[in-house]
Formats: structure tokens, C-alpha cells, sequence
């Protein structure tokens, strides 16, 4: 390996580049610039006008790393006959065998490009893959850095079948091209980084609407939706004890338990407040079939979010932690969703007596020890559900009080 990361593309037995191929494809890769190519479309369009340039390419792969919180990197094949297909390649396979055992880490390190000829008495099989290319039929194949202008190193090989495998012109051509080929790969990769970032971090509603321009100070938007919060039970006792990486244990073991069911229903996680979650879920109809349906998941989420704590198994928790409770409260009404902020420091999020009532309701789930309670504009949602009132209470905030519902036996 300390030999590859030392060679150049020029060691590799390259030739003249074809003018009139190479201007085509670089008036293709520059012509147009203004078009939003996802990682897939530009993949696709590359290998049709290479093949279209004489160069017979049999398989393409492109690796990327990623800014998404489960993946480290996305992984994007192309082979003859087959359309474009994309991997997410989570952490937990990272620097597993195959990639070890591959090209992949001599590029990271630094090599311009990997030649390997797959016919004839000298093929070199050091990487696993060479085989089974060589089974499929393949010739030739070279794996080439794809360096980005943060001073980060991906990845693309291409693979033949041509009897002789790739010619010096393809090669010159591919040298040629390759930095084209990165700007206009980190273009549409960077564009799709900032939107998995800003999904992540922000929300899809709130995402879709900075995307979109809208991010001016005071502005809002109002809307009508279930308002669901969630407050994790003996929390400020729990971070008191444990270390702060158990206590980061903790806290991501809860708020997977109950977002996953919530999400799978349509919410949008507005808040990771400490310990406590604030979601929506917009209405978009005021038919009774639909709030009744929509109402009666939101529900069901709750309980799936209940049971999905109560499940965590103990050896996922630290050991002074036997298990994880949390209070939940569900209301509806119209919310104001904006930017909120000083002039350099802003946040996404929703305001308004409803988000304040949802709020001031799941404090009352302690002092009346049931994990989830109802406001009675919610409790006329899901006609297909029977509430029970635990009568009028009073909420912080408010001056007079509140008529509470609970589902019976929960």
C-alpha cells in the first residue's frame, strides 16, 4: 500500500487524451451547470456519455461520505444493463473487512488511482474484488480519487469487458475528466448533505421552508395540528447520578423509543428540549373521517411510544437505570410555526396558547399519575375512542381551569 499511495495517474501507462471526446464531455459536464443533478442522475448521464465517447465501461461505483447521523456514506453502483441503485452504509459497517480489505483505504491515503488488469499470467489478485470481477467477465479495472475542494477524498472506479481492457486514450480521457467529474459530484452531494443536515437538525417542515428562502426573523406561518409533548419521568434525578455519556445513553434510547413510532405516523419533531420532545402533526382537512383517523393514530403512537420504553431491554441502559417512563399530552389547535431569534441567531419552531396548553397539560401527568393525558378539544377528535374526564384542573399559565381526559386503563 505504500507503493500505491505514491503513484500517479501518469505511471499508469496513459497516453494522449482524445480532443474531440474530452471536449464533448467537459461541454457536457460544464454546459449545464445550473441543473440540479442528484448523485444518481449525474452517475447515470456520466456513464451514457463516456459510453457515448467509445470508452465500454461494464460496471461504475462512486462512494461518498455523508453528513446523515446513521450513515457514514452512501455508496452509488451502476452496471450494464441495470439502472443506478444508491446504499446508505450505516456506521456500525465502517472500516468493516471489505472495505479494509479493498481499494478504497489506498485512495483515502492518498494514491492518485489503483490500476488492476484482470487478464493474462500477471494479474495481482491483493484485493478480494479483483476475483470477482474477474469472474464476471471483466478485464480491466481502475479505481480513481475523487478530491473535493474541503480537502476530502472520495472514491470512483470503473470497470471493462473490452478484450485488452481499457486502451490509453480511455484512461487519458478519465484523467482528464476527473476534476470536472469531483466539481460537479460535490455540487449535487453538497447540495444533498445541506438538505439531509437541515432535516435533521431542523425538521422536514421547517427544512422544506429555509430551503425554500424562508428565513426572514418574524415571519410565520399558521397552521392547525396535533400537538403531542413527551417528558421522560426522574430524568433531573438520573442526570444527578450518572456520567455524562450514560446520561447521552439514556436520553437516545428515549427519544428513539418515541420518535420512530411518531414519525412513522406523519409527525414532525419540532423540539429535543433536555428530556422533553415537542411534535406536530398537521392537519389538512377539517372532514371528521379524516381528524377521527388522524387523531386515533396519534394515539396509537402514544401507546406504541409507552410500550416501545418499557421495552428497552436492560442491558441497553446503564445499570442504575431499570427502565424509562415518560408523560405524554395531546391537544390540537392552530400553532404559529417561524423564525424566532436575535439578528444572527435564529430558530425554527412553533408558538402560540396551544403549544403553552400542551405544555402546561403534561406537567399534570405526575401529579395525576397517568402516562398520558387528553385536552377536551383533542378528546373530539377520534370519534372511535371513548375518553374518561378526570375533571376540571388547573394549568399553570391559565386562568381558568381545564375539564382533562385520559384513556380508561392507561
Amino acid at each position: 500500500m505504500g507503493l500505491e499511495a505514491a503513484i500517479s495517474l501518469k505511471d499508469l501507462g496513459i497516453g494522449q487524451v482524445r480532443a474531440e471526446a474530452e471536449s464533448r464531455l467537459r461541454c457536457w459536464l460544464l454546459g449545464d451547470a445550473t441543473t440540479a443533478w442528484t448523485d444518481e442522475v449525474f452517475l447515470a448521464g456520466l456513464v451514457k456519455e463516456l459510453r457515448s465517447a467509445g470508452i465500454d465501461i461494464f460496471r461504475v461505483m462512486l462512494a461518498l461520505s455523508d453528513a446523515h447521523p446513521q450513515v457514514w456514506g452512501r455508496i452509488l453502483m451502476w452496471r450494464q444493463g441495470e439502472d443506478v441503485t444508491a446504499i446508505n452504509e450505516s456506521y456500525k459497517n465502517y472500516r468493516n473487512e471489505e472495505y479494509l480489505q479493498g481499494p478504497m483505504p489506498v485512495i483515502h491515503g492518498g494514491a492518485a488511482a489503483v490500476r488492476r488488469r484482470l487478464t493474462g499470467n500477471a494479474v495481482v489478485e491483493d484485493f478480494p474484488i479483483v476475483a470477482w470481477l474477474k469472474g464476471l467477465g471483466a478485464t480491466d479495472y481502475i479505481a480513481m480519487a475523487l478530491p473535493f475542494s474541503d480537502g476530502t477524498r472520495h472514491f470512483i472506479s470503473f470497470t471493462t469487458r473490452r478484450d485488452g481492457g481499457f486502451t490509453e486514450d480511455d484512461l487519458s480521457l478519465l484523467d482528464a475528466l476527473i476534476p470536472l467529474i469531483a466539481l460537479r459530484v460535490e455540487v449535487a452531494h453538497t447540495r444533498r448533505m445541506m438538505s439531509t443536515l437541515l432535516r435533521t437538525y431542523l425538521g422536514a417542515h421547517a427544512a422544506a421552508r429555509v430551503e425554500a428562502g424562508t428565513i426572514r426573523r418574524a415571519h410565520g406561518e399558521v397552521m392547525n395540528a396535533i400537538i403531542a409533548f413527551a417528558d421522560l419521568r426522574g430524568f433531573t434525578r438520573m442526570s444527578n447520578k450518572l456520567s455524562p455519556a450514560d446520561v447521552i445513553n439514556v436520553l437516545s434510547n428515549y427519544y428513539e423509543a418515541v420518535a420512530e413510532p411518531w414519525e412513522a405516523r406523519g409527525a414532525e419533531i419540532n423540539k429535543l428540549i433536555g428530556d422533553g420532545m415537542l411534535a406536530l402533526f398537521p392537519l389538512e382537512s377539517d372532514d371528521p373521517l379524516y381528524l377521527n383517523a388522524r387523531a386515533s393514530s396519534v394515539v396509537q403512537g402514544v401507546k406504541e411510544a409507552h410500550e416501545r420504553l418499557a421495552a428497552i431491554p436492560a442491558e441497553a441502559l446503564p445499570g442504575d437505570v431499570k427502565g424509562l417512563r415518560a408523560g405524554f399530552a395531546l391537544h390540537v389547535g392552530d400553532v404559529t410555526f417561524g423564525n424566532v431569534g436575535s439578528k444572527t441567531r435564529l430558530d425554527f419552531t412553533v408558538i402560540g396558547p396551544a403549544v403553552n396548553e400542551a405544555s402546561r397539560l403534561q406537567l399534570l401527568t405526575k401529579t395525576l399519575g397517568r402516562p398520558l393525558l387528553i385536552t377536551k378539544a383533542f378528546s373530539a377528535l377520534p370519534r372511535s375512542i371513548t375518553f374518561e374526564s378526570l375533571g376540571m384542573h388547573e394549568l399553570s399559565g391559565f386562568d381558568e381551569k381545564k375539564e382533562i381526559f385520559a384513556l380508561p386503563g392507561f
